[in-house]
């Protein structure tokens, strides 16, 4: 499994808070015990902390590649390269996409993927590409560069994507 230093450092933080709110206390530690509603504030400001790194980290990249995306208001950015010569995707539809998939620093979790997908009813996708191919057509490539949140999660897909990993898709949509 290859771990990206933003998984590593999201990693570390988990773990850092799990630690935290984990750790049994033996009687001769003099800590306050945490009320509930103190447990859930902690737990909710590790959860900022987290989320920001990840947009810090996506904005960087983004503002660095070069390339015009577009934000989706979910945190993922899309750039598309319009074929113009393909039918606009239903929402229904099935459709077959090639694709490349890495983490922000390059790390490869997929190379010329050939998958086929319901969109929006594919239990087996992630929602990010599947909101990417919502205003696409046959024949468009994209790039996706997909939060955590919209692709493995907290998780991770535990065959090959580490959790709490930024996805980056280079697609192209066949037919």
């Amino acid at each position: 499994m290859i771990r990206t230093p933003f998984a590593a450092k999201m990693g570390a933080l988990l773990a850092a808070g799990l630690t935290v709110f984990c750790t049994p206390q033996t009687p001769d530690e003099a800590q306050p015990q945490l009320s509930a509603y103190e447990v859930r504030e902690r737990m909710i400001e590790q959860n900022r902390a987290v989320l920001e790194a990840e947009r810090a980290a996506i904005l960087a990249f983004v503002d660095s590649s070069g390339i015009a995306f577009e934000g989706t208001g979910m945190g993922m950015f899309v750039a598309r390269i319009p074929a113009d010569l393909g039918s606009s995707i239903d929402t229904a539809q099935r459709v077959q996409v090639r694709s490349r998939i890495t983490g922000l620093h390059g790390e490869v979790y997929a190379d010329q993927l050939n998958q086929e997908i319901s969109v929006l009813r594919d239990n087996d996708a992630i929602w990010g590409l599947q909101e990417a191919l919502i205003k696409s057509q046959v024949g468009d490539s994209l790039v996706c560069v997909i939060p955590a949140h919209l692709a493995h999660g907290l998780a991770g897909d535990l065959a090959e994507i580490p959790p709490l990993t930024t996805l980056v898709y280079y697609l192209r949509i066949l037919q």
